[in-house]
């Protein structure tokens, strides 16, 4: 089984955004015109690019937890991830601080640390993705395993803010190219989920993966 992340990404996420590519269908039955339907894949662009946000999120915690388990001390972390928890304790005002990483406290200030971070996030473009796996995670260009490339995510998700900011003034989504987002979205989530099972394998010195690869 893969991630728990990419297992709720494809039955639950990528389910509503099926249904409403269905629902085009129907009320466009006879396939020519745009029938004033851009509203449904407007809502098809923002639902999937919420999914392709939200699986980024869980999957980069579920990662986390795995390291913070599997790691007795900190000085088994990758290194920079150990150098953001460092960097952490050094920013907070709290004088007393440091003394929450002695004995197992050290894992506590990490998932908080991150979970505070991710709730900060918003743009899930590889400008963001790519520092904050590598802050927490210890991997380095993470988007270099998307076959699609970082710049047909980032497209991807200027068009959501477009749509986001603009609403109908935005450019014209047709069926077609929603289609080809969610199979590209789809793609990458697969490609992310993947190589993060191989890295958290050889960056925790374990023999077993994580989750399984998916196909």
């Amino acid at each position: 089984m893969p991630s728990h992340a990419l297992c709720k990404f494809e039955s639950n996420l990528l389910q509503e955004v099926e249904r409403l590519i269905k629902s085009h269908a129907q009320l466009n039955h006879s396939g020519r015109g745009r029938r004033g339907l851009g509203h449904i894949t407007r809502s098809g662009v923002l639902m999937l690019c919420a999914a392709w946000e939200l699986y980024l999120e869980e999957v980069l915690l579920e990662s986390a937890k795995y390291l913070e388990i599997r790691c007795q001390k900190p000085d088994e972390l990758p290194l920079p991830v150990k150098k953001e928890l460092a960097s952490s304790v050094k920013k907070s005002k709290d004088e007393l601080k440091p003394l929450e990483l002695a004995g197992d406290g050290w894992k506590t200030v990490y998932i908080n640390h991150l979970e505070t971070t991710i709730a900060s996030i918003n743009t899930p473009k590889s400008t963001i993705v790519d520092p904050i796996f590598e802050r927490f995670l210890g991997i380095e260009n993470l988007s270099n395993e998307w076959s699609l490339g970082s710049s047909a995510i980032d497209s991807f998700v200027q068009a959501r803010g477009d749509i986001a900011h603009r609403g109908r003034d935005a450019q014209y989504v047709t069926i077609e190219r929603l289609r080809d987002y969610k199979a590209g979205v789809r793609q990458t989530v697969v490609e992310t989920d993947n190589r993060l099972a191989s890295y958290l394998r050889d960056a925790s010195h374990s023999r077993r993966m994580p989750w399984n690869r998916k196909t």
